[in-house]
């Protein structure tokens, strides 16, 4: 019996040893080949993005230089920040010198990516985070396959003839293993001489392109002129922003005392739909929102124009609207937003919705993206799943049915139909955007008394509906009225009381409507208060303003 049990031990420690020893085997295997999966993974990361209307495919190599490919027309290079890793963006779709230069520092780009002059580090951070999420995976795949390699090695008198297993040596191995890494190192970090023509850029002298040369005399004089068109276009733009916002924030400063105010027992949400990365009311929502301190902000969608990665500057603008009131940001993306987008907004401390009910400053929300998105630069649209807009609303009415939410956010009006149509929405404020035009108040009343109200939100962003040629200008002035809106809540039965808007004009005039009441707590029944939470009657119904 006692054999037996020494047996059994003995049997169990040579178990765990043996595991620990592979265990060992496999760690030491990782970090062998964790350098040349380094350098595989930071070689040959690729992504593909916009960079205003051309795709650009951008791929990493150990040139050490910054490499631009304007197919026909030329190469510019620019020496990299991060020498011996370069990159090398290759732009899809040119034609000739003229018409290629022309679109890239036309009007039209730059009114879409100002950033990509005013902001370029922003711009290349984005693009460096997509590569950067590449290289990890390149890098994974480059780990497996060595390692798959090093366990047929180590099952070599298994797998192998007789002679090879003889011959690949642990000391031969591993002379070999030394070799290729000094190999591989000394090609990655010895200074390279780059080769071809190489002509500066006169213009850029003395600028943050001071190091830009060319391989192209066509280029080089293109580029010189289309840096001085840039400059220009840039700095008119700039100004007519700050121009607005003065205008509109000394507007809104004489206007403080009617400012939206939260009544005795409420709180304020502040909601907004299609800002579509527009710089002057990104700004004025931010002042706007330090000003009245909202319980929540909330984004019914298309905060960016195309979804880009380059676009993380107004992202970034975005999540200041928020912070400057040390509030949630809560946004459900629209059919102009993208994954990209969402990551980017995560990044930025928002909270996206995905389908699930959220907790923001103790008010339960509900939302998706939007299932729609559009094709950068175009009007055509792709399914990101299949699912229609009817199909989210009807998602999003099951979900609330289970437990009913403070506020429930979509971004398009068909899936909105689905939800206003119900009996009961189970959500007090439903709201959502896309039109660019605002319709509502509309308010659904239940069978106990209570209420839902819905709100389609105007363009926040000030934007003009698409055309073929045009479609919003983010870092202009609004082209049209730019809306804003506070909801009222009653805490105590959580009921929407009344809706106040706040426009700006292109103009930038700046008016403050009078609050629109969406119901009477007086007139709610004992029993409806009491389920809902209110005990005692609440404050009137009609927001102060």
């Amino acid at each position: 019996m006692l054999a037996r049990h020494a047996a059994a031990v003995r049997s169990r420690r040579a178990l765990w040893a043996g595991v620990l020893r592979a265990l060992g085997t496999t760690l030491l295997a990782a970090l062998l080949a964790l350098p040349f999966a380094a350098a595989w993974g930071l070689g040959h990361a690729e992504v593909e993005d916009y960079v205003g209307p051309h795709r650009v495919t951008f791929a990493t190599s150990f040139s050490g230089e910054i490499a631009v490919d304007l197919g026909p027309i030329g190469k510019a290079f620019l020496p990299s920040p991060v020498a011996p890793v370069g990159v090398t963006a290759t732009v899809g779709s040119v034609g000739t010198a003229a018409s290629t230069l022309n679109s890239l520092f036309s009007s039209e780009t730059l009114a879409a990516y100002t950033s990509l002059y005013e902001e370029p580090e922003v711009v290349v951070e984005a693009i460096v985070d997509e590569l950067q999420v590449d290289a990890l995976l390149q890098g994974a795949k480059a780990e497996a396959v060595l390692l798959l390699a090093f366990a047929v090695w180590r099952l070599r008198s298994q797998l192998l003839s007789p002679w090879v297993a003889r011959t690949v040596t642990r000391r031969r191995t591993g002379a070999v293993y030394v070799a290729v890494l000094v190999l591989v190192l000394g090609s990655v970090l010895a200074p390279s001489t780059p080769a071809g023509t190489r002509i500066p850029v006169t213009i850029a002298a003395g600028s943050r392109f001071a190091s830009v040369t060319v391989d192209s005399r066509v280029l080089a004089d293109l580029l010189d002129r289309g840096i001085r068109g840039v400059t220009l276009l840039s700095g008119r733009q700039q100004a007519a922003v700050q121009t607005y916002i003065d205008t509109a924030v000394d507007d809104l400063s004489a206007q403080l005392d009617r400012l939206p105010q939260p009544g005795p027992g409420e709180t304020m949400l502040l909601g907004f739909s299609d800002l579509h990365c527009n710089q002057a009311m990104t700004e004025l929502i931010t002042r706007l929102a330090q000003a009245t301190r909202p319980r929540v902000v909330l984004s019914s969608g298309d905060d960016t124009v195309n979804g880009t990665a380059v676009e993380k500057t107004c992202i970034r603008r975005e999540a200041g609207i928020a912070a400057g009131a040390q509030v949630p940001l809560v946004v459900a993306s629209g059919n102009h937003d993208s994954d990209v987008t969402e990551t980017q907004q995560r990044a930025e401390g928002m909270v996206v919705l995905d389908g699930s009910t959220v907790d923001a400053a103790g008010l339960r929300v509900l939302g998706d993206d939007d299932p729609e998105h559009n094709v950068p630069f175009s009007q055509d649209r792709t399914l990101d799943r299949p699912e229609t807009e009817e199909q989210l609303g009807t998602r999003m009415l099951q979900a609330a049915a289970t437990r009913p939410v403070d506020v429930l956010m979509v971004h398009q009006p068909a899936a909105s139909v689905v939800l206003m149509s119900a009996t009961d929405p189970g959500a007090r404020l439903i709201t959502w955007g896309h039109f660019h035009s605002e319709s509502g108040p509309t308010v659904v009343t239940h069978g106990d008394g209570s209420w839902t109200v819905g709100m389609q939100q105007g363009t926040a962003g000030g934007v003009r509906q698409p055309t073929i040629t045009s479609f919003s200008t983010p870092f202009s002035p609004p082209l049209k009225t730019a809306d804003v809106y506070f909801y009222f809540r009653d805490d105590a039965t959580g009921l929407i009381t009344g809706v106040q808007a706040v426009h700006f004009t292109p103009e930038a005039d700046v008016v403050i409507d009078a609050p629109t009441a969406t119901g009477d707590l007086d007139a709610l029944p004992e029993e409806t208060r009491a389920r809902l939470g209110g005990a005692s009657p609440s404050p009137t119904a009609t927001p102060t303003g």
